[in-house]
């Protein structure tokens, strides 16, 4: 009995671990400092760029997953842009927002003007409240115009979940398949134990 009861608390002890260090992850991967799969690289521009977004949640929790290219509801996001190749941090980059849909060129959401980013990162946060198509442009300067050289296309609401991103799981999820599987095998080894001694 001693040693289930060691392995229950074994157990609850890891899942314990894995949700304090859940807000420090979640940390890191708004930092999206080596985070970005595959999925979310955007290669059909002028230069290549990792993209996620991430949507805020309640209270002071930070966020704990990314989408790539399908937010599931509306609100505040943080948007963050990885400028993969080192020649772009060297340029100055505008960034329009725009829902798309209304209009040729969409309808604008939010503007920043053309700076460069050295250290390659972009992030920013909106709040959006249409379900709908948006596209985040990055513009650069050419022939004395500014003309979009990376489209992000994102849809926002609708539902759905983590297919978005590559990564899976993220630490909530295996957080929860922890605590349940813990909960059900200290209660089955428990029944078992209560028959043999009975």
């Amino acid at each position: 009995m001693k040693r289930i009861f060691g392995w229950a608390a074994g157990l609850a002890w890891a899942t314990l671990v894995a949700l304090v260090a859940l807000p420090a992850h979640a940390q890191l991967m708004l930092a999206h400092e080596g985070h970005h799969s595959g999925d979310c690289a955007i290669k059909s521009g002028a230069f290549p760029v990792a993209f996620s977004a991430y949507e805020k949640p309640k209270g002071d929790l930070p966020p704990t997953h990314a989408y790539c290219d399908h937010v599931p509801e509306t609100g505040e996001l943080y948007f963050t842009v990885d400028l993969t190749d080192l020649d772009s941090r060297e340029i100055p980059i505008a960034l329009r927002l725009v829902m798309e849909g209304h209009g040729e060129g969409g309808h604008e959401i939010m503007s920043v003007p053309a700076k460069p980013y050295p250290s390659g990162s972009i992030t920013f946060s909106v709040n959006l409240e249409e379900l709908g198509q948006y596209a985040l442009l990055l513009e650069t300067e050419k022939a004395g115009k500014m003309t979009t050289a990376v489209r992000i296309p994102i849809h926002v609401g609708g539902g759905g979940g983590h297919d978005g991103h590559g990564s899976g799981f993220g630490m909530t999820e295996i957080a929860l398949l922890l605590g349940i599987g813990g909960a059900a095998a200290f209660f089955l080894l428990r029944r078992r134990t209560s028959a043999k001694m009975s």
